[in-house]
C-alpha cells in the first residue's frame, strides 16, 4: 500500500511584482505564495517517485527534502514583517506550514507503525485507511483557513484573487481524488480476500466447521462487494481496479459454490474412514464383508483425495491469476493516474 499525502493550494492571485520591500501588498502575498509554490513542487516530486516505482532510497531523500523545505519556508514566512502592523495573514502561513511539517512528520510515522499491521484484519486495514483520510482532511481544514486568510488579506488591501487552479494545483487535486477512489475499492478486495485467508486456515487445520462458516461469510463478503462495484463510477473514464476486484470477487463467488463441495467431502470421507480405520485395526479376524467395507472405505478416501488436490490444483492456479491481475490493475493505476513531477 503506498499513502500519498495531498496539500492543496486552490488559490492564485495577480497582482504587481515590486522590489522585495513589502510595502506593496501584491509583492507582500506573492512572497507567501511563492513558498507554497516551493513546497508544493518538493511535494509532488516526491509523490510522483514514490507512485513511479523509484528507489526506496531517493523516495526518501525526496520526502526529507520536502520536510527541510516545509521548515525553510515555514522560517522564511515569520521572518516578515506584519504588513502594517497586521501579522494575521502571515501567522496564518506560519501556522499552516506548522501543521503541514507534524503531519510530514509525526502522523507520517503513525501511519507507517499502523502500515505494519493494517494486513491483519479487515478492521485494521479501514482503520489505517481512515487515518490517512483523516491526515488529508486535517491538511484540507488547514488549507481552507489558510485560504480564507489569503481572502481576507487581499479584500482589506484591494488585491484582485484569480480564483483558479494552477496546473499544479490541478495536479495535487488528482493524487487527492485518486486516493480516495483508490481507497473504497480496495476496501472491496480487502475484506473477502482477508475472510478467504481465515478459509484457508480452517482447511489446513481440518477444521470441518470452520470451513462451513468461513466459506458463508465469504459468500456474503463477495456478493455485497460485487453489489457495490456496480454503483461505483470509473476514474475518469478508468474502471481497470474495479474490473480487476470483479474478477477477484466472482473467483470467490465460484470457489464457495462451485469448488468447496469437492473441500467438504473430502474431509467427511477422510472423518468416516478415519471411524471405519479404528474398528477395523480392533479385528484379527475380520469377516469378509468388513474386509469389503474396509476396502470400500479405502477406495472413497483414495477418490475423493485426487478430487481434493484437483480441486486445490485449479484453485490456487486460479487464485493466482485473480491475484497477479489485480495487482497488476493497481501498479497500472497508479502508474497512469498519478501526474509525473521532476
Amino acid at each position: 500500500m503506498k499513502y500519498l499525502f495531498t496539500l492543496l493550494f486552490l488559490l492564485s492571485f495577480s497582482a504587481l511584482t515590486h522590489a522585495q520591500d513589502f510595502e506593496n501588498p501584491g509583492d507582500y502575498m506573492g512572497f507567501i505564495s511563492k513558498q507554497q509554490e516551493n513546497v508544493s513542487k518538493k511535494f509532488m516530486s516526491y509523490t510522483s517517485a514514490s507512485a513511479h516505482g523509484k528507489k526506496e532510497k531517493k523516495v526518501e531523500a525526496l520526502r526529507n527534502k520536502l520536510l527541510d523545505e516545509v521548515q525553510e519556508s515555514r522560517m522564511n514566512i515569520s521572518g516578515m514583517p506584519g504588513y502594517k502592523t497586521d501579522k494575521s495573514y502571515r501567522d496564518s502561513a506560519v501556522s499552516f506550514m506548522k501543521l503541514y511539517y507534524n503531519v510530514l512528520n509525526e502522523d507520517y510515522s503513525k501511519i507507517i507503525n499502523m502500515e505494519e499491521i493494517a494486513e491483519q484484519s479487515y478492521d485494521a486495514m479501514e482503520a489505517y485507511l481512515m487515518m490517512e483520510e483523516k491526515v488529508s482532511e486535517k491538511l484540507n481544514e488547514g488549507n481552507e483557513r489558510m485560504k480564507a486568510a489569503q481572502t481576507a488579506f487581499a479584500s482589506k488591501n484591494n488585491v484582485k484573487l484569480i480564483n483558479s487552479q494552477s496546473e499544479l494545483g490541478d495536479m495535487m487535486q488528482q493524487v487527492h481524488d485518486m486516493n480516495l477512489y483508490h481507497h473504497q475499492i480496495y476496501l472491496i478486495f480487502f475484506k473477502p480476500y482477508k475472510q478467504e485467508a481465515y478459509l484457508l486456515e480452517a482447511i489446513e487445520k481440518n477444521n470441518i466447521t470452520g470451513i462451513e462458516q468461513n466459506k458463508n461469510s465469504l459468500l456474503k463478503y463477495a456478493q455485497d462487494g460485487l453489489t457495490k462495484l456496480n454503483s461505483i463510477k470509473p476514474f475518469k473514464g478508468d474502471n481497470s481496479i474495479a474490473a480487476a476486484c470483479k474478477t477477484m470477487l466472482n473467483f470467490y463467488v465460484k470457489e464457495v459454490n462451485d469448488k468447496m463441495g469437492t473441500v467438504s467431502d473430502f474431509f467427511l470421507t477422510k472423518e468416516r474412514f478415519a471411524t471405519i480405520k479404528k474398528e477395523f485395526e480392533k479385528k484379527s479376524n475380520p469377516t469378509k464383508e468388513e474386509v469389503d467395507a474396509y476396502n470400500k472405505g479405502v477406495n472413497d478416501i483414495n477418490k475423493a483425495s485426487n478430487a481434493y488436490n484437483q480441486n486445490n490444483q485449479t484453485l490456487n492456479q486460479q487464485r493466482t491469476e485473480a491475484l497477479n491481475n489485480w495487482n497488476s490493475a493497481i501498479k497500472s493505476f497508479f502508474d497512469n493516474h498519478t501526474p509525473h513531477y521532476k
